[in-house]
């Protein structure tokens, strides 16, 4: 989901937080955040459009997706008040603040949000756990709360392979995972994938297209488990340091995604020397910072190769950040003018549209990004969203079931299935989806 933007919202991490907590406040139903994220307006369940993914042999960029409803406009005013909230604390006021209590409730209220780091985070604000020293939050023993922390939990999760693999033992399981990837065969990829690695667990080349795969499939947490071991393998793979910076962008980890975009052009044969010395990633002022310097290394470099695909998708997935779509769409679509045959520039266009409640031209690009790869699991969810926020919902089952039949593992689209029954008024398909069966719905809904 997208951030900040011409007003500059990526000032903390802190603020991306609170921002995300009264994003799931304004709508309802809300589910797990990170594994699925709302478009806009339409839906009251929580659907962000998520660009997916890389296409082999290239790994390209998915862009965050942001609700645009009273949320980012909450968003927007908040921005940049960050230090005005720390003297309000500091002042003598009882720890927290009315929206910050606010805040805690409703994460109580929600049975996934209420375990969260978020509300325990929140909690901590409100009880005084965490105190403020000109705008950075500290931890008890006086420390700068550092975000980019949060990622150690997720990069040492060890891969969990699936207990039955028809390919384990077979031979050329690279080649035939390779194959079935650029064919839309998913689930069978990331089964040859997964067999290659576990025979070679060193081959970085094979982590990297199982993470892709991964990413294809709509499930960016395992797609940055898998990443971050093609990177253990070869710290210097640009395209896996590319497709992080991707993934966690997704999974709204902003300074880590920041960190592996940095990471890449600070790399690059070429670029590199353009860059300017690397800083230390500390403060949560840091945070805003580095969206900043990582935004202008880009563009510096955009300036003498202005026909480099890699790095006007990079810039699209930074303005996305920063919720100025409509410079992400300017640099999505010179993309595409130099390769309109990429299916995820595509996808990332239609999701940068819909969260510019542009939902009509997202369905679009979503089509164009369909008609040149029939089984792209995240396009089709964000068509579904797409068709939903223009209240079109046998069209948006139609989608998510599609979706579904391809992916089963993609569970967290029958969220988003159920909330379109619900609006169809079919109580009895919404119940259907529990059994999270799509055959189940043959003769139902043409998919």
């Amino acid at each position: 989901g997208g951030r900040e933007g011409g007003r500059e919202g990526l000032e903390t991490a802190w603020e991306e937080g609170l921002s995300a907590a009264f994003q799931q406040k304004a709508s309802v139903n809300s589910r797990e955040w990170g594994d699925e994220f709302e478009a806009a307006s339409s839906l009251p369940a929580e659907e962000w459009a998520r660009e997916m993914g890389p296409k082999m042999p290239d790994v390209w960029a998915s862009e965050l997706q942001r609700e645009q409803t009273a949320g980012e406009a909450w968003a927007e005013e908040f921005a940049g008040q960050h230090e005005q909230w720390a003297e309000e604390f500091a002042g003598g006021r009882e720890h927290g603040s009315e929206l910050s209590r606010a805040l805690e409730e409703t994460l109580n209220g929600d049975a996934k949000l209420s375990s969260s780091e978020l509300r325990e985070f929140i909690a901590a604000v409100n009880d005084g756990s965490f105190q403020f020293d000109n705008g950075s939050i500290l931890q008890p023993d006086g420390e700068v709360w550092d975000p980019a922390g949060l990622e150690a939990p997720l990069s040492l999760r060890p891969y969990t392979f699936a207990p039955v693999n028809p390919f384990l033992g077979r031979p050329d399981c690279f080649r035939s995972g390779v194959e079935m990837l650029q064919r839309g065969e998913l689930v069978e990829s990331v089964q040859a994938l997964e067999a290659e690695v576990q025979a070679h667990p060193d081959n970085c080349d094979a982590w990297l297209t199982l993470g892709l795969a991964h990413a294809e499939n709509d499930e960016d947490v395992k797609a940055i488990i898998a990443l971050n071991r093609a990177v253990q393998a070869d710290p210097d793979n640009l395209d896996a340091l590319l497709a992080l910076g991707v993934s966690h962008t997704n999974e709204l980890e902003q300074v880590n995604a920041l960190t592996h975009l940095r990471s890449w052009i600070t790399r690059h044969p070429e670029y590199s020397q353009l860059c300017p010395p690397q800083e230390e990633i500390g403060s949560l002022r840091e945070t805003y910072t580095l969206h900043n310097e990582v935004t202008q290394i880009f563009t510096r470099v955009l300036e003498t190769r202005p026909d480099d695909v890699e790095l006007h998708t990079v810039l699209g997935i930074l303005y996305h950040l920063s919720y100025d779509y409509a410079k992400a769409i300017e640099h999505f679509r010179e993309a595409l003018r130099i390769n309109p045959e990429d299916y995820s520039l595509w996808n990332k266009l239609g999701a940068t549209l819909a969260n510019f409640t542009k939902s009509d031209e997202a369905v679009d690009a979503y089509i164009q990004a369909l008609s040149l790869k029939p089984n792209y699991v995240r396009a089709l969810a964000n068509l579904g969203i797409a068709y939903s926020n223009q209240e079109m919902y046998e069209e948006a089952a139609s989608c998510y079931l599609k979706a579904l039949s391809i992916n089963p593992g993609a569970s967290h689209i029958w969220g988003s299935l159920k909330s379109v029954f619900h609006f169809m008024d079919r109580a009895d398909l919404a119940a259907r989806c529990e059994s999270e069966n799509a055959e189940a719905f043959r003769g139902e809904i043409d998919f």
